[in-house]
């Protein structure tokens, strides 16, 4: 969608296809929103996640403000991330603190060379440790063995959803697909790509000087149609958490719980609360090029059951959410597809999936697969496939 707005804006028409009556209603709509700044790749030795995530990081609002309203984004925003070290850690504070340390340098040098400021907040991040005597009111000291206070924050991703939607819908020059599936990406004569999409039982085709491949639970399947594989293993993760639709107190923390296969709280205020722990919420994984439809296969008496022992692990870690009302009909479900190079899932040390900086574009041709790695590289990413395809096009279109 980042991409059509901004090819638009140049004055291109754009087709958008979507399998849904409605576009973003997957992943992009259900997940925490954190807006990395690479604390979390503590793992990542190299440091190039942590620069990756700073760069997506800081051209987040610079992208989006190009297609949206983000002037009065403040409500979308949530209170500033705690990091709490548990005791089954997989990295030791010490060694994570040298890792903040390096984040801190990156993003002050990232800051410096683009002129541009984290959130249009920041310019400086923050990790500091929080004294013992005050980590009892914030997280639970016979789990938790430090925390630091950062100024990571993330941003309720249905409101950006939902802004993204109208902008689209508003837009002369995109014509929105609803419902349809692409099938296939097939090259015919001038050069063009005949796009193949099911769309209410009938098979349609339709042709293009351009075309962007921008799915996440079905990219690798279309890829391969045009005849692209990957380029190294991966893996199909299906991740639950959820949100009380409610208001927050402000007391109530944003903790990321590290580092290993933990959890988050993310509160948003008037907006409510996201919360999320991997040992329940991680369901289903899958190394085929076409994963299982997990979405619909899931009950939804197993969700619920799944976000009840979701939250009942973060509130063990963090005294305040014993004052928030866990009422079914406030829950709502955050399901999606996260898709991810690497072989081994996050328990694993050595696993590729502490790291996220071999993402990207990758062209042949007129034809471009993305993979957008996180939720904070997504503007910035489509901002540059629409910089390439413009690129390549010339004055041809």
């Amino acid at each position: 969608m980042c991409a059509a707005l901004e090819l638009a804006r140049r004055g291109y028409d754009v087709d958008l296809f979507d399998e849904k009556a409605e576009p973003l209603t997957q992943a992009s709509r259900y997940n925490e929103g954190k807006i990395h700044l690479g604390l979390v790749y503590a793992k990542d030795g190299s440091l190039e996640t942590a620069k990756t995530m700073i760069e997506g990081a800081l051209h987040f609002n610079a992208c989006l403000e190009r297609w949206i309203d983000i002037a009065s984004m403040d409500p979308f925003l949530s209170t500033p991330y705690y990091y709490a070290v548990h005791k089954d850690t997989m990295t030791d504070p010490a060694e994570l603190e040298l890792h903040y340390g390096s984040c801190q340098r990156l993003f002050e040098e990232a800051c410096s060379a683009t002129g541009l400021c984290y959130l249009g907040k920041e310019r400086r991040l923050l990790v500091e440790r929080v004294p013992v005597e005050e980590m009892a009111g914030l997280v639970g000291p016979e789990q938790c063995v430090r925390l630091y206070r950062t100024n990571e924050l993330a941003v309720d991703v249905r409101g950006i959803a939902d802004r993204l939607c109208a902008a689209v819908r508003s837009n002369p020059r995109i014509r929105f697909h609803s419902g349809a599936t692409v099938l296939s990406v097939t090259r015919e004569g001038a050069g063009k790509l005949c796009v193949a999409f099911g769309n209410r039982g009938a098979e349609k085709r339709e042709s293009y000087d351009q075309v962007a491949n921008t799915l996440w639970h079905g990219r690798l399947e279309v890829d391969s149609t045009y005849g692209l594989a990957p380029q190294r293993s991966w893996m199909y993760r299906y991740k639950l958490g959820g949100w009380i639709n409610l208001p927050m107190e402000e007391a109530i923390p944003s903790v990321t719980f590290v580092l290993g296969p933990f959890g988050d709280i993310v509160n948003l205020g008037r907006r409510g609360l996201y919360f999320s722990w991997y040992p329940a919420g991680m369901l289903a994984t899958s190394q085929a090029v076409k994963p299982p439809d997990w979405s619909g296969e899931i009950p939804e008496s197993k969700r619920r059951a799944v976000l009840r022992e979701s939250f009942s692990a973060v509130r063990s870690l963090c005294p305040a959410l014993h004052a928030v009302e866990y009422s079914e009909d406030a829950v709502e479900a955050a399901g999606g597809v996260i898709f991810a190079w690497g072989a081994t899932d996050i328990d694993h040390q050595s696993s590729r999936l502490h790291t996220r900086h071999e993402i990207g574009i990758r062209s042949a041709g007129n034809y471009h697969t993305v993979n957008t790695g996180k939720y904070t590289m997504v503007p910035y990413l489509g901002y540059q496939v629409a910089e390439r395809i413009v690129g390549l096009a010339g004055d041809s279109m």
